[in-house]
């Protein structure tokens, strides 16, 4: 009996050491199952990271190649050379024509030919003086502006041929004499290799150009100063009616007597007609419509 206790506690330890030693054995199977599990992840990061970076590092490499080609052509063009030479009349005749085109289209006497030839001319004098001040005896003696300075105030001439001032003082032309000038201002530019600035101010007198225009609608619709042509019946009417409208705070300035022939007849003025406090067009006409002595009025 005593022999049976033995075997028996003996047969409990047994079993009890055995489910020890396995539940042991489970929990390091366990831990190296978590182990070798980090140890993937972590290798699986790292290589994502490292093509990542190889990644960016190709990128840099193509970009640095862009970039390092761009700069290589934006030295030979700013350097005085045949190449540079041929690209900047080109560049400057194209600039000159997109702002002829406008003045073309609008049948002005200086079109897309006149505004092509100065841009192009001021673009080889401004040329002309870089390869002094680069090439000549004593290279680096000598002012590069001196000869464009004389372009900006010798367009002039050409400007001037462009304004044309009507017996009715109208004045027309000079949106293309300015025009004329800047594309003189812009070929100077192209000249000494300023490309982005020349660029620029052509699209913004394009700008200009298109836009403007309902600007200048908008403004003269709100304007309350108007140039007109007035006919009294005689030239004491003209006084008390000028005097009249005055107390009604509208101002007649700048007289001109178109034509008179006595004091007892007709008398046709041009004036600068403004009303002191802002008025509908219709209105300020209506009101020296109306004053006795008028016989008409016509804005210019």
């Amino acid at each position: 009996y005593i022999r049976a206790q033995d075997h028996m506690k003996n047969c409990v330890v047994r079993r009890t050491e055995r489910v020890r030693l396995t539940r042991q054995l489970s929990s390091a199977g366990s831990v190296a199952c978590g182990v070798y599990a980090g140890q993937n992840e972590v290798m699986r990061c790292w290589r994502y990271h490292r093509q990542k970076i190889m990644i960016q590092q190709e990128r840099g490499r193509f970009m640095g190649g862009i970039l390092g080609a761009c700069n290589a052509i934006s030295d030979y063009l700013h350097t005085l050379n045949m190449g540079s030479t041929l690209f900047r009349l080109i560049l400057a005749m194209f600039l000159g024509c997109l702002i002829g085109i406008d003045r073309g289209m609008k049948k002005r006497v200086a079109g897309v030919k006149t505004h092509m030839i100065v841009c192009m001319g001021a673009t080889l004098v401004m040329m002309t003086g870089d390869f002094i001040h680069v090439y000549s005896n004593g290279a680096g003696i000598g002012d590069t502006a001196r000869l464009g300075a004389q372009v900006v105030s010798g367009i002039g001439f050409l400007g001037v041929g462009t304004i044309i001032v009507t017996g009715q003082r109208h004045v027309s032309g000079l949106t293309t004499a300015a025009s004329l000038w800047t594309s003189a201002c812009i070929g100077l530019a192209v000249g000494i290799g300023f490309y982005s600035g020349a660029i620029f101010t052509t699209l913004g007198l394009i700008l200009v150009f298109k836009y403007a225009k309902y600007i200048e609608v908008y403004v003269e619709e709100h304007s309350n100063t108007y140039d007109v042509y007035m006919e009294f019946e005689n030239e004491d009417k003209m006084s008390m009616v000028i005097k009249k409208l005055r107390e009604e705070d509208i101002l007649i300035s700048n007289v001109v007597i178109i034509k008179k022939r006595s004091k007892t007849q007709s008398v046709v003025i041009q004036a600068t007609m403004e009303a002191a406090k802002w008025k509908a067009r219709h209105t300020v006409f209506r009101e020296v419509r109306q004053q006795e002595g008028v016989i008409s009025v016509e804005e210019i």
